[in-house]
């Protein structure tokens, strides 16, 4: 594993998301876009609320093209190695609608290396932040 491994992880996932709630991506596509979180995923959202994998996908699935207009950014990508097949990602997201309206977030994702070399999503902790 490797910081551009890492990141193009980062970056393929947000097009996934974005590509999700705009609606751009068919109904179908949700399994592919649950298949890059590990089984045992959790994450903290903006809101301060734990999430599992279940209940992401439960999210997902209910948001399919609830946002047309969405623009994902992501930059100030820092990679963390945390030993032999995982990492930690610090990124700097950007989400805007159609309007300009969003907000930015700090995340730090772990990322662990799966047996199909695939990288998958462990944890993931959002915080907003200004500017």
């Amino acid at each position: 594993m490797n910081d551009t491994f890492a990141f193009n992880e980062i970056h393929d996932l947000h097009v996934l998301i974005e590509d999700w709630f705009t609606g751009r991506s068919p109904v179908a596509a949700l399994d592919t876009l649950l298949a890059r979180f590990s089984e045992d995923f959790s994450m903290v959202g903006i809101r301060g609320v734990r999430l599992d994998k279940s209940t992401l996908a439960g999210f997902f699935a209910a948001a399919h093209g609830s946002r047309p207009g969405l623009r994902i950014t992501i930059d100030a990508m820092t990679y963390l190695p945390l030993g032999t097949g995982a990492c930690a990602v610090r990124y700097r997201e950007g989400q805007s609608d159609a309007q300009g309206t969003g907000n930015r977030r700090e995340s730090l994702a772990i990322l662990v290396g799966g047996t199909d070399g695939m990288l998958r999503w462990q944890a993931l902790h959002e915080t907003v932040v200004g500017g």
